[in-house]
């Protein structure tokens, strides 16, 4: 069968990060960029990984019409044209959001109020010079603060790729304007695209109008040809091969499942017959069936900015011509956003990714720092060396910004007052340029409007340090609460459920788990080691796989093969992460004790070493920074059996304040970053130990509220939930859970080894929990209470039934019924030869 081929785009394959190109044959047409995606790094697969798959209900089986085209749909803004390398944001905020947010208030999208500017967004992430971006960074502006509509933003890239937006009514308008949920969806299997389509259809909640997503692919060097005459929409075109480097953002508005391509020029269309050869029919085999294309270069390119693209490049790598990942990216819109609290503030500087400015709260009035700190994704030293709104004159110095500081209020109680922290941190330590804060004020949208102005203005900005502004103001708000105060008692192996339940803010609902690891600083020489040294795949950004000999518990997950990375942190997943700042810890599961851009000079003695046994591994990492081997770290990492984490410090750590240090569960909610962490110069000696927060094996929630699992252990544990309101405003509350009954014999999970947790409450008066597990092979053990001398104060034997129960209370009195003094006192499990001892507090 003959084909015409239309467009095949043959140019040099540039870098990820190099210029953006115009891939236009017509030096006179429109514009058709490339370039525009930044570098897809591993913390970006950590966070595509972490985003919740969009799955089809087992019960959802409504039947498909054959075509679905959302670009007929009024919430679809006409096709407009990119300027530079904004695809990313042109794909995910200028066609998706805007379709998902008009949806969902019933608006048309040809207006220009109803419409979303790409460079809101992209002018944040382009580094000023006009640098690549990726839709999620967009989605995380638009989710956090929210985007301005085209009415106040000007247009689509009015100002260019330099300007931020100045003026708090802009800003304000933007913060109702959000993002609600990102998803993913695996769409390289059949059972995926089945879920594309369904979400096409009705965006799988039985709505009238589907959804769009968004996608990434080559656009140089792709194949465009025409789909055959005879057939359904013949004479349109179809992409049949997309280039073989990821450079370009798209998105899918619909699909037909009946257009058809002969790639094997075999004059038959099928489905079923393996046209590649690799003897197995799957969907890189499939002529019939493919998604429509919205492209923003413009009404030249395709069928009026519009192409076909075969189901057949969803399964395909991108080496033959397949989309990134095989991957595909929606989201879901607030219909509307009403912020409760507010900043404004007029910041004045002379570079402004020198910068980060957000928000802080304190519950004390008389706080001098807040107790909690926010994290924006804009406003982040961002925007490359530029004036405050990226131009060149004096006004442009000034920009004056709103920030939607509403999720504060989970710090406080409603109606008792609080101290708001306007929180600016400069990072110029060559003192090239300065700043100040020309005036600052919150604003109070609980009832009547009210603004409350701080009573200076023109501020200095501390030089390379922290400025910290706050205002105190009683907020009178509807606060979420959890109401459950108790869970029923779980049977061992059973399985489990129980829904939570919560009242007051907005609903919905989402809930969580906060864990919380108990923290200490304390001093301990490092030790160092020379023997069992790791090698890591590379010494610049590489990582090291090693097994344990011991299960590692770590927050509600047990692991027994941990990454070493050679930047400082130990991960979960076998590959390199960028972990180097705070934020990145937290969005990260890890481990890091020292997480900075660090690489081994092996001819300098750099190296990672380790020295394990049954019970615990003990890291040691002596290092450089990248392309700095004069520069001296070295740092270790114990890891035990219970849980226990701990970090050293050595004598030779060279100063440096481009650094940090931390534990977290990645989930953005459980993480702990010690006070320590990015200090320039270190106590000698330092040492930081934390503490496994104890949680039931097996356990989980789900987001609507549903506590479920099958036990593996019996006990009592006191829990941590979370629960957020539509307002972004959360609150946890403590609630016991216990597992009583005995293990079937047959399904008997047996206690390998010896465990002692740490007691609950520490400090306690008088009364604490110490919970254990002795193997099975033991009917007896002793618990020993020891004080400060080592004299026994207390022997608590632990009969079979003591040691089925898992754990006894200490009522703080010694072998003769007398009540013991405040201090600190050791208590140690003992079972045959083995023995455990921890320590604990009394205070009265």
């Amino acid at each position: 069968m003959k084909k015409i081929l239309l467009i095949t785009v043959l140019l040099t394959i540039f870098s990820l990060q190099a210029q953006v190109i115009n891939v236009n044959p017509d030096p006179n047409g429109e514009p058709w960029y490339v370039g525009g995606l930044r570098e897809w790094t591993a913390a970006d697969s950590a966070y595509v990984n972490n985003l919740p798959k969009l799955k089809l209900p087992q019960d959802y089986k409504d039947e498909l019409p054959a075509a679905i085209d959302n670009s007929q749909q009024p919430y679809f803004r006409p096709i407009f044209s990119q300027d530079g390398g904004s695809c990313a944001q042109a794909s995910g905020i200028g066609y998706n959001f805007t379709y998902e947010i008009d949806m969902e208030r019933g608006v048309a999208a040809n207006q220009f109020e109803h419409q979303y500017p790409s460079h809101f967004t992209w002018n944040f992430l382009n580094g000023g010079v006009g640098n690549g971006s990726l839709y999620f960074d967009g989605w995380a502006i638009a989710e956090e603060n929210g985007i301005p509509n085209l009415a106040f933003y000007g247009g689509m890239s009015y100002g260019g790729p330099t300007r931020w937006i100045s003026g708090y009514d802009a800003y304000y308008n933007s913060m109702h304007n959000r993002v609600l949920e990102t998803y993913a969806i695996p769409c390289d299997t059949p059972a995926g695209l089945e879920t594309l389509r369904q979400w096409m259809n009705d965006h799988m909640e039985g709505l009238e109008v589907g959804g769009l997503a968004n996608f990434s692919a080559g656009a140089t060097g792709y194949n465009m040809g025409y789909l055959p005459p005879g057939t359904p929409e013949a004479g349109k075109t179809v992409v049949t091969q997309w280039g073989t480097q990821v450079n370009h953002a798209m998105t899918f508005v619909g699909y037909n499942d009946s257009i058809r391509y002969d790639f094997n020029n075999d004059g038959v269309y099928t489905n079923d017959e393996d046209i590649n050869y690799d003897g197995v029919v799957d969907m890189k085999d499939w002529e019939i069936g493919g998604l429509k294309v919205a492209n923003s270069w413009g009404t030249s390119w395709g069928d009026g900015g519009f192409s076909y693209m075969m189901y057949k490049s969803l399964a395909e790598p991108v080496a033959n011509g397949g989309v990134q990942n095989g991957t595909v990216y929606v989201i879901r819109a607030k219909e509307e956003n009403n912020p409760l609290l507010t900043l404004k503030a007029t910041v004045k500087h002379t570079s402004r990714n020198k910068l980060r400015i957000t928000a802080g709260v304190a519950a004390d009035t008389s706080a001098v720092v807040p107790d909690f700190v926010k994290r924006y994704p804009l406003f982040h030293y961002q925007g490359g060396d530029h004036y405050m709104q990226g131009g060149y004159s004096e006004e442009d110095k000034s920009l004056e910004l709103g920030l939607d500081i509403t999720p504060l209020l989970s710090y406080i109680e409603a109606g008792e007052p609080a101290k708001f922290f306007l929180y600016i941190v400069e990072n110029d330590p060559y003192n090239q340029d300065d700043g100040q804060v020309t005036n600052f004020a919150i604003i109070d949208y609980n009832g009547a409007e009210e603004e409350i102005v701080y009573p200076q203005n023109d501020i200095p900005i501390n030089n390379n340090g922290i400025t910290q502004l706050g205002i105190v103001h009683t907020v009178d708000f509807n606060d979420v609460a959890i109401t459950t105060n108790e869970l029923p008692t779980a049977e061992l192996e059973n399985y489990y459920e129980q829904q939570l339940q919560a009242t007051g803010g907005q609903p919905p609902y989402q809930w969580s788990l906060k864990l919380q690891y108990e923290e200490e600083i304390s001093q301990q020489p490092l030790t160092e080691l020379e023997a069992n040294q790791l090698e890591p795949t590379s010494n610049d950004d590489g990582y090291a796989e090693l097994e344990l000999a011991f299960d590692l518990p770590f927050y509600d997950e047990v692991y027994s093969t941990i990454y070493v990375l050679t930047d400082g942190s130990v991960i979960f997943e076998p590959q390199f992460e960028y972990i180097r700042s705070e934020d990145n810890i937290i969005d990260n599961k890890t481990i890091t004790p020292f997480g900075s851009d660090l690489m081994l000079y092996p001819e300098q003695g750099d190296g990672i070493w380790y020295e394990m046994d049954s019970e615990s591994l003990l890291l040691y990492w002596r290092t450089s920074k990248f392309d700095n081997p004069g520069f001296d770290a070295e740092f270790a990492l114990k890891l035990t059996s219970e849980g226990q984490i701990e970090f050293f410090y050595g004598d030779e750590m060279q100063n440096s304040s481009n650094w940090a240090c931390g534990i977290s569960r990645g989930d953005g909610q459980s993480y702990q970053i010690p006070e320590y962490s990015g200090d320039y110069e270190l106590e000698t000696d330092l040492q930081a130990i934390f503490q496994l927060p104890e949680f039931p094996l097996g356990f989980q929630i789900t987001e609507e509220g549903v506590f479920f699992g099958t036990p593996q252990e019996t006990g009592s544990w006191d829990i941590t939930f979370m629960v957020t309101d539509y307002n972004r405003i959360h609150a946890t509350k403590v609630i016991p859970f216990t597992v009583g009954g005995t293990s079937n014999s047959e399904n008997n999970i047996p206690v390998a080894k010896l465990r002692l947790y740490k007691n609950y409450p520490n400090p306690f008066n008088p009364t604490t929990k110490i919970k254990f597990a002795v193997p099975n092979q033991f009917n007896e053990a002793n618990l020993k209470i020891y004080n400060l001398k080592g004299q026994l104060v207390k022997n608590i034997h632990l009969n079979t039934a003591l040691l089925q129960q898992g754990y006894v209370s200490w009522h703080g009195k010694d072998n003769s019924g007398n009540s013991v003094a405040s201090g600190v006192y050791f208590y140690s499990l003992q079972a045959g030869n083995m023995q455990i001892t921890k320590k604990m507090i009394m205070l009265k």
